[in-house]
């Protein structure tokens, strides 16, 4: 696991179970044109294939998959504290494809869970990354670029403000789940302080539960979210 202000890497956020059942929806699904679910200035780079959002019982499964795993996901939790998740768009790369430089829209929406502003980004890869050539996750600081190829089941959470997007996928087939989360404190700096409160905290806790360092830690960090959250 890594933990920055701006970047989490989230090692196995699907298990091996979840991944087989999702490889096995997918390999008879049918995916439509990937600039349905762009907007502004994204529809002129996206060059990808996606399911269906509607009408779709593959879409569903996966989507109920996706969906548990980021609910049951401590780390996640912990870190992020999500207050509203979209269901993930399953996007699909073959030779040729890509999705050029892009900023995520601010503020997104879903039938079932409303209209969202876009805190933080979520890529699950899905496809070994020995199965298909390019198609990296490419994140713009300030600084470089990052690029990110993980395993399956491996997902890599990150600000919807940097500019990002899919290299070209040269051979082989790149599956992935994407989704975006509002978060109860929107500042990313206060996340990760909340989260090390956490930690810490949650260490006292099993030393000694009733212990003055465990419940003065755990008064800060109660008052802190109080301070910060938006709900």
């Amino acid at each position: 696991m890594n933990l920055s202000s701006a970047y989490l890497t989230v090692p196995g956020l699907l298990k091996p179970m979840e991944l087989d059942m999702i490889n096995r929806v997918l390999s008879s699904a049918h995916f439509e044109d990937g600039t349905a679910t762009a907007t502004d200035a994204a529809k002129s780079v996206k060059r990808n294939l996606q399911l269906p959002k509607t009408g779709s019982l593959e879409k569903q499964q996966t989507d109920a998959i996706v969906m548990n795993a980021i609910i049951q996901s401590p780390l996640i939790q912990a870190a992020l504290m999500p207050t509203r998740v979209l269901p993930p768009i399953i996007s699909k790369y073959e030779p040729g494809m890509h999705y050029g430089m892009h900023v995520d829209s601010p503020i997104m929406g879903d039938p079932q869970v409303g209209v969202i502003r876009t805190d933080i980004a979520m890529t699950i890869f899905l496809s070994e990354p020995s199965s298909y050539e390019g198609g990296e996750l490419a994140i713009f600081t300030q600084a470089n670029e990052q690029r990110y190829k993980l395993n399956p089941g491996d997902a890599i959470i990150y600000p919807t403000t940097q500019v990002h997007g899919v290299l070209p996928v040269t051979s082989g087939i790149r599956l992935a789940a994407v989704t975006w989360m509002q978060c109860a404190v929107r500042n990313a700096q206060q996340r990760e302080m909340l989260f090390h409160l956490k930690t810490a905290q949650a260490v006292l806790e099993k030393q000694n539960p009733q212990g003055e360092e465990n419940l003065l830690l755990l008064q800060v960090y109660s008052n802190l979210i109080r301070m910060w959250a938006e709900m």
